[in-house]
């Protein structure tokens, strides 16, 4: 709780300046921790093949390679597609799977919740838009405060902060 109240405080106090793409990608600790999983299974996975072409075409190897290689490229994946962008010049928050402009937003929240399975609170902006949709971005990426900035100065009156 101590951590949002001085996260609150911060965003409080920060102005930002108009420009009209800014482009938000993945915090450096989580993609060091994505890195640090993805690498080894991609690696691993590799041997795990190469073990199995070996041992004169081993299935059980090359089945454990094929799931070890997924799982790593998967992580791999995630590091390098997470991306938001906030356009302000077409009033709009785009990423992977989301399009939503400005104007189609009722509510904007930012608040601590938890988001996933068995994870700890985090910091998450829940949009809500007109059509009654929810949209929830969890703030992993860098630069944070400055995306909560730009979207509190974007929304105005439909952004809010919901303590504790």
């Amino acid at each position: 709780m101590f951590f949002f109240e001085d996260f609150i405080k911060k965003i409080n106090r920060t102005n930002v300046e108009y420009k009209p793409l800014r482009k938000y990608t993945l915090e450096a600790k989580k993609k060091i921790v994505w890195l640090g999983t993805g690498v080894p299974l991609v690696l691993i996975g590799v041997l795990q093949g190469y073990m199995g072409y070996t041992k004169n075409f081993s299935i059980p190897y090359l089945a454990i390679a094929c799931l070890l290689l997924f799982l790593g490229f998967k992580h791999l994946r995630n590091i390098f597609m997470y991306k938001v962008v906030l356009d302000c010049e077409n009033k709009k928050i785009l990423g992977k799977d989301l399009d939503l402009s400005f104007d189609n937003i009722d509510s904007c929240q930012l608040k601590e919740a938890v988001v996933g399975k068995g994870s700890s609170i985090q910091v998450i902006i829940r949009i809500v838009t007109k059509d009654r949709k929810e949209v929830i971005i969890p703030l992993i990426m860098g630069n944070k405060i400055n995306f909560i900035c730009v979207l509190r100065d974007e929304l105005k009156d439909k952004f809010s902060i919901i303590k504790g």
